[in-house]
């Protein structure tokens, strides 16, 4: 079929719809048109325009169109007109004779039968004569046998349809084509059948497969995770909540945002509501700070978030593993719990990936609201070696809000950015039980400063919303804005050391983040300071699964860490900046003076199956931290002596987890994290502080957290429940140093606790529904006297619920609704922890997927309803300065779309 005998019969299956909806009514025969027209359009447009890309399994050679098929002759003219086409059409059904005629040197198949079987539909067409064999295809979801040399004589008309003929099977058509023939096509659910065909005397007869991602397994219904225990445990065995997002998941809200705080905010209950930043500022998890890794990999170090976590690209992640609550199996850093990234690996011979996307707000369509992404990829495996590779852009621009507004720049807003990702890796199985990897991974995000935080605002009365103002600045021999993130991870496995599975891994990981320039003439600074953050860490881990005995095991192993941090502050020339909007260095001050972190950590980790039932674990870990700082002068002249203090730490876990049936769990855990607080203290240290002095301030904090829960899985429902209590006598929170835009760092008694719920239904084929609640709350005895009075909002997240609902439209017709609502919290400001109270607010988001084709043409609107509000972390920054209470995002729409071949 040429490109222009595929229109003309996509226009033919356009108007026979049109003519069906003039018969019939409305309703009844919507759905089945939809999905008539987008499968059969999706099917001509692909055997035409993009036939070379599509696998075909040729079961024999196909005949010559018969003598009297029509074909465009010399001199024709191609239309230019729905008309001109519609005139062509008859004309070439004249030439060609009727349908009768035409029939008489075809072979007629007069009956088509539909018969379930255990493996999936046999499919049967009763013919005049022995049919030719047909030619299969595969587009997209569908499976496609051209059958030549035939015509479709029904008593019913001239197409048969079924949708939902057997699982995993969503529409099975017969219609057919324009060169004389017959076309059965078989869509699956989620991915193409596959089939036997067999050519007998009176007819055809099919024999139909589901396809693999649909035909599910007793294993594939076993979800397995490995950071809970840092071992692969079916989650149901796990004692303690695990959130677990897909890459599914993580594909579908990456149309609407591909920033990995963004979707953590949505999906995990524990975790705050999105902030729209490129950091993690009031985002904790169940209220303390969270160890984020990338296949094992701290993001973090000891004085600065996880800033370049949010550049790392959605389209690099397989799955994302949320361990909630305190935890020391990782070491330092998790008192809140571990958000560990696991990247993709490659499954197909070969496969290439891309895609293109651009959205917009949705206001008025502002120009420069237009943003870009662009990814291309490819995977392959070659007999025992694999490897992957993946590329990602993404430009932003400016962004408005739901009034029209344009929000202003500044350190954690995704403005102005041009983001650049790439992910490698390879891997070599040398044995069958031995296997060597290495991965790594860059990302490099700079900012273009179009727009400032007007300063105007913090001399008007009341709370001012921010507002924008034109700077457009340049850097003057300085870095622009933006983080740089770099991550090397080399693994080696074997599964058999003297009975035991060992696993190595050594990384280096690199950071360098750039913050906005810092007005801060008449405060605590009083100057314009602008600087980067440098990080910089090697390590590695070791850990060793022992059998003791067949109900009985042991991990056992090491990890080991060392760190350089600082922090350069340049002050920058006042004049320049104000009347020229340039950002010059007059000198170079120390913020954070450089020093290193050693930590070593030693582990074992018991887990006993006492009955097929009862699961019994625990274990211990020994932390030795070491800080070591040179001499410095601080950023206001003081001298400090340097030195080298050493902390340690032991940690314990325990857990059950009973299963009364096998769809059910019951779990109970004890567990301790601990964390070395970032060093605020150099920053402006008390008189007559010194790195050896032994002040409170440096000491680990320790939380013990006590856990019970349930979790259900019972085909499609899975539901689970958890509630938590958490103390910690010498806890680590932040607070504003009154009249500025800093806080410092307070080590007092703390204690957090709350629940949370996640419900998954799938009533039938095409719905999906679910819920999330995650509600906590914090308090901390800053004064030691026994009173503990509210958390700050910058630990403590208001309440959060979401839902979504889904629908599969059309076996090629995904649709999602989802939503967030985030909850108010005033006790912060009651008891003098905020500066405002958190109000609340509810947004709304749509996700369409369409496939196309190869690929899925996807259409994504952020703020649906056009709700004007602000994020968590606006409002509890507009407690001590309005240049940071920026409003949300208005409506953006998104359209990308994505193949792989």
């Amino acid at each position: 079929m040429n490109q222009r005998q595929g229109l003309i019969f996509a226009l033919k299956v356009v108007f026979s719809c049109m003519k069906r909806l003039k018969k019939q009514p409305f309703q009844p025969v919507l759905k089945h048109t939809l999905v008539w027209l987008t499968g059969a359009c999706s099917m001509v447009l692909t055997s035409t325009a993009k036939a070379e890309s599509l696998e075909t399994l040729t079961v024999s050679a196909t005949a010559a169109v018969p003598a009297g098929a029509s074909q465009p002759g010399e001199g024709f003219e191609p239309a230019v007109s729905v008309a001109e086409w519609m005139s062509q059409i008859q004309a070439q059904e004249q030439v060609g004779g009727s349908s009768t005629e035409l029939a008489q040197t075809l072979t007629e198949i007069t009956n088509v039968q539909l018969t379930e079987t255990e493996g999936g539909l046999e499919i049967t067409l009763e013919a005049t004569a022995p049919l030719s064999a047909p030619e299969t295809a595969i587009a997209g979801n569908a499976l496609i046998a051209d059958i030549p040399n035939a015509v479709l004589a029904l008593p019913e008309g001239e197409m048969f349809e079924q949708f939902g003929p057997a699982e995993g099977i969503a529409l099975v058509s017969v219609m057919n084509t324009p060169e004389g023939g017959v076309r059965v096509s078989i869509t699956g659910t989620d991915a193409p059948p596959t089939a036997n065909l067999s050519v007998e005397a009176s007819g055809l007869v099919i024999a139909v497969t589901p396809g693999a991602g649909v035909a599910e397994t007793e294993d594939d219904a076993i979800q397995v995770v490995v950071t809970a225990t840092r071992t692969e445990e079916d989650i149901l065995d796990v004692p303690r909540s695990v959130t677990v997002i897909t890459r599914e998941e993580i594909e579908e809200q990456s149309r609407l945002n591909r920033n990995l705080f963004e979707i953590l905010g949505t999906t995990v209950p524990g975790f705050g509501p999105p902030n729209q930043s490129d950091r993690n500022n009031a985002q904790t998890l169940r209220g303390r700070d969270v160890l984020i890794l990338i296949d094992g990999v701290p993001q973090s170090s000891n004085f600065f978030g996880a800033a370049g976590f949010a550049s790392f690209d959605s389209s690099s992640v397989e799955r994302i593993e949320v361990v909630s609550g305190p935890t020391g199996l990782y070491g330092s850093g998790a008192a809140g719990g571990v958000i560990n990234v696991i990247t993709r690996r490659p499954e197909e011979p070969f496969t290439v990936q891309a895609e293109v996307g651009i959205s917009a707000d949705l206001g008025e369509l502002e120009g420069d609201s237009f943003a870009y992404d662009l990814g291309f990829g490819f995977s392959g495996i070659e007999g025992n070696i694999d490897y992957l590779f993946n590329f990602a852009g993404r430009f932003t621009n400016q962004f408005y809000d739901a009034e029209g507004d344009r929000i202003p720049q500044n350190n954690p807003t995704l403005s102005g950015a041009t983001v650049l990702n790439f992910f490698g890796r390879s891997g070599i199985d040398i044995t069958d039980e031995q296997r060597l990897q290495i991965s790594a991974s860059h990302v490099r995000d700079r900012r273009e400063v179009d727009f400032i935080t007007d300063p105007i605002v913090q001399d008007i009365p009341g709370r001012q919303r921010a507002r924008a103002l034109a700077a457009d600045l340049s850097f003057d021999e300085l870095e622009r804005p933006g983080n740089t993130t770099t991550n090397i991870n080399l693994n080696y496995t074997h599964d058999d050391v003297f009975g035991s599975r060992l696993q190595a891994q050594a990384y280096y990981w690199d950071n360098d983040v750039t913050d906005f320039p810092f007005d801060d003439r008449g405060g605590f600074i009083d100057a314009i300071v602008y600087g980067p953050f440098l990080g910089e860490a090697f390590g590695g881990r070791l850990q060793i699964e022992t059998p003791i005995a067949q109900p009985l095991e042991l991990l056992w192993g090491a990890d080991y860490r060392n760190e350089r941090n600082e922090n350069i502050f340049f002050v920058i020339d006042p004049v320049a900046f104000d009347e020229d909007e340039v950002v010059r260095s007059l000198e170079e001050r120390t913020w954070l003076p450089p020093y290193f972190v050693d930590q070593l950590g030693l582990f074992g980790q018991l887990q006993w199956d006492v009955t097929p039932d009862l699961t019994l674990s625990g274990g211990i870990r020994q932390e030795f931290l070491e800080l070591q700082a040179d001499d410095f002068t601080t950023f206001f002249g003081d001298d400090i002596e340097g030195g080298t203090v050493n902390f340690d730490a032991t940690v314990f876990n325990a857990g059950l987890v009973y299963r009364p049936t096998d769809n059910i769990s019951l779990f109970a855990s004890f567990s301790q994290g601990f964390s070395v607080p970032g060093f605020f203290t150099f920053i402006n240290p008390p008189p007559g502080f010194s790195i050896e002095g032994g002040f409170e301030e440096l000491d680990p904090q320790k939380v013990d957290n006590y856990e019970v829960g349930v979790r259900g899985r019972w085909g499609n429902l899975q539901a689970s429940l958890a509630g938590y209590y958490a103390y910690s006598e010498l806890g680590a929170f932040l607070q504003n140093i009154p009249g500025t835009a800093l806080s410092t760092l307070i080590r007092a008694p703390q204690r957090n606790y709350g629940v949370e719920a996640a419900i998954d239904w799938q009533p039938g084929d095409q719905w999906q529904l679910g819920t999330t609640i995650g509600w906590n709350e914090g308090e901390a005895d800053a004064d030691d006297d026994g009173e503990f009075l509210a958390l700050g909002t910058f630990d403590v997240q208001p309440w959060k619920l979401t839902a979504y609902v889904q629908h599969q439209t059309t076996p090629t017709w995904n649709n999602r609704l989802q939503l967030l609502y985030s909850g108010n919290r005033d006790r912060g400001f009651e008891d003098g922890s905020d500066g405002v109270a958190i109000e609340e607010y509810i947004t709304f988001d749509l996700i369409s997927q369409f496939q196309l084709g190869d690929g899925t043409l996807s259409l994504a609107v952020e703020n649906l309803l056009d709700n004007q509000y602000f994020p968590v972390f606006s409002q509890v920054v507009s407690g001590f300065n309005d240049t940071g209470y920026l409003a949300a995002r208005g409506r953006r729409v998104s359209l990308t779309y994505s193949i792989s071949w």
